[in-house]
């Protein structure tokens, strides 16, 4: 190091430890002790550099990014990562959706802490304005910038840190390297914690639970995950937990954080084919920011990453490399590259609006059916009456013969209160009765449940699909109403300061949405034309029962759907009017075949009392 620069880190020395020159200023930042262990006498230092921030990418349409990425020296940090093709959603100032964002002045991939554990010692890496020289633009059209901060030992160089950013032309991932280069005469241990991606923003208001997803690699080669929901992280004392598997020998792949259809994963990059991934990490966490604000909807999530101790030999360099993706959760993206497949960045897809990912993979199928037809039907909202209908369509023989099983039921009410009376004392026997008249009568309590226990699961697979589809965030049903499937279908707005309102306000919020309205209107008439059963045919109690559920299931489901996404209301909405259309069709069809039986009953002789007997149907004709 030359005399001038000995002079000038001298004079700061003094005019930091005199108060005179602060954390903003060119002064010189001090170690902080990191563990239990005595700290070395050695003084570690460094030149804090001007507060800049820089900006890779681009949000306009004419340029060739899928990100603005805005960078800053403080940590040489992540300040903001903003989506070229999505919008905020903001009715009132739409913009582009501004996917990471600083939580309580912390940044995403922030440097955090040089460690130095021979020293006793770790510098605080995300207190330090890192020097830039600014943006390059490459002839491949991507665009780096690279940030260095100089580490000294007692005014000696110690360690030069150089971390480098690459974005390219139409991708969702930012390529990273981490150079620690060894300027002083002997060897150095060391590692350095980091951030990774924080501050992504909530999607949806009412149903948008941000979570942690690490994926692992295992012994036959596949991807395992491993999901933490921010309301868990927060239950811990400081807000952090251990990302792990429960497998040791599993091998850590990447992390990621995530909302309803956006998410970011820092993952690292082998600096050799049959390099061990977990080499690269040591300790890793996944932390709450805001933790205890979890129930005022008030909080975000990230996650810290460590590297393994490493020796560094004098004059030499280690580099780590990582890639990070910040985009949307996109099965055919995520299915389409070979690099997304392969690390099986699928899994960050969460299908939470029931029974979390119990039918992924027929979500997954309804999702690559309704795709496909899109191609031909460009409207999401189209797309899922059809869907509807076709399994309806499927389903209506099934669905037939449950409607004629419970009306025979409900005919069969007087004998079988009367088979109640008789063997009260009995179950047995009279459960043996019962089933003997329903059979003697083509009556199934089953097949009245089946319909419903065969469209169950589909029902829930396409609702989780419609909720987790990234492909319906802002796709349009009509022009002038439902504009927007992830969406309530707003028909108008009301002052903001309807949703203060006690009790209303928090069902209702600021919009009319016709389409729940309407569905309870379905629903209405759906349980309207439901055919009774036994019990209701024959008991008052059971009856008086069914007609408060006649009004209160379209209540309570009008409460529970107003404020849900309007492909999901469409959805109900379809399933239900179809259903209103096919009951009333199998009903008159019963009726007329009923009222043609009863024509075709003939007077017989008197010697059979002058009853009725039903004619006897012709012989087929026999082929010779």
């Amino acid at each position: 190091m030359n005399f001038k620069k000995n002079i000038f880190l001298f004079i700061s020395i003094v005019l930091f430890a005199c108060g005179i020159v602060n954390a903003e200023a060119n002064s010189l930042l001090q170690i902080v002790p990191s563990s239990p262990k005595p700290a070395d006498t050695a003084e570690i230092t460094a030149v804090n550099a001007e507060a800049k921030t820089f900006t890779l990418g681009s949000v306009l349409k004419t340029d060739p990014y899928k990100l603005e990425i805005v960078l800053t020296t403080k940590g040489a940090a992540l300040v903001s990562a903003t989506l070229r093709d999505y919008d905020n959603r903001n009715r009132k100032n739409l913009q582009p959706l501004e996917l990471l964002n600083s939580v309580n002045t912390t940044n995403s991939l922030e440097s955090a802490r040089l460690l130095l554990p021979e020293l006793g010692k770790a510098f605080p890496l995300d207190k330090l304005n890192w020097t830039s020289s600014g943006i390059n633009k490459n002839s491949d059209g991507s665009e780096t910038i690279s940030f260095y901060a100089i580490i000294l030992k007692n005014n000696s160089e110690l360690i030069k840190l150089t971390k480098t950013y690459t974005l390219r032309p139409e991708n969702y991932l930012l390529d990273c390297t981490v150079t620690l280069a060894n300027l002083s005469n002997s060897e150095i241990k060391t590692s350095f914690n980091m951030l990774g991606p924080v501050g992504i923003a909530k999607e949806d208001q009412r149903m948008d639970t941000r979570t942690v997803t690490t994926g692992f690699l295992n012994s036959q080669s596949l991807v395992e995950v491993t999901k933490l929901n921010i309301k868990n992280i927060a239950k811990e004392p400081d807000g952090t937990i251990k990302l792990f598997h429960k497998n040791v020998d599993n091998k850590f792949l990447w992390t990621s954080i995530s909302n309803k259809y956006f998410t970011s994963i820092i993952r690292p990059v082998p600096t050799e084919p049959n390099h061990l991934y977990d080499n690269w990490t040591g300790a890793k966490y996944a932390m709450c920011f805001n933790f205890d604000a979890v129930e005022k909807n008030n909080e975000n999530i990230g996650v810290l990453i460590e590297t393994q101790p490493a020796s560094i030999a004098p004059q030499q360099k280690l580099t780590y490399y990582f890639q990070v993706y910040i985009g949307p959760k996109d099965r055919h993206l995520f299915e389409s590259m070979p690099l997304y497949n392969s690390l099986g960045f699928i899994n960050v897809i969460d299908f939470q609006a029931c029974m979390g990912d119990t039918f992924r993979s027929l979500s997954f199928f309804i999702l690559t059916v309704m795709n496909w037809t899109y191609q031909y039907i460009p409207n999401y909202g189209v797309v899922i009456i059809i869907f509807v209908l076709v399994v309806r369509v499927l389903l209506h023989p099934i669905t037939k013969r449950s409607q004629v099983s419970m009306m025979k039921m409900a005919k069969l009410g007087p004998k079988s209160e009367e088979i109640k009376k008789k063997y009260a004392d009995n179950k047995a026997e009279m459960n043996k009765q019962m089933m003997v008249l329903y059979k003697e009568h083509g009556a199934s309590p089953i097949l009245g449940c089946l319909p419903m226990l065969l469209q169950m699961p589909i029902w829930i697979a396409l609702y989780s699909a419609i909720y987790a589809g990234i492909e319906f965030r802002g796709a349009a049903f009509l022009p002038f109403w439902i504009t927007d499937l992830s969406g309530v279908d707003a028909l108008f707005y009301f002052p903001a300061a309807a949703e203060k309102i006690p009790f209303i306000g928090a069902f209702i919020g600021t919009s009319f949405n016709l389409l729940p309205i309407l569905l309870g209107i379905a629903m209405f008439l759906q349980q309207k034309l439901m055919p009774s059963t036994a019990a209701q045919s024959t008991n008052p109690q059971a009856a008086q029962q069914q007609k408060m559920m006649l009004w209160m299931m379209p209540v309570m489901m009008l409460l529970f759907l107003y404020r849900a996404p309007s492909g999901l209301n469409l959805y109900i909405m379809a399933s239900t009017t179809a259903g209103v259309v096919e009951q009333y069709v199998i009903k008159k069809h019963i009726q007329e075949r009923e009222a043609a039986e009863e024509i075709g009953m003939v007077p017989t002789t008197s010697k059979l009392g002058g009853k009725l007997k039903k004619k006897k149907p012709k012989p087929p004709y026999k082929f010779s």
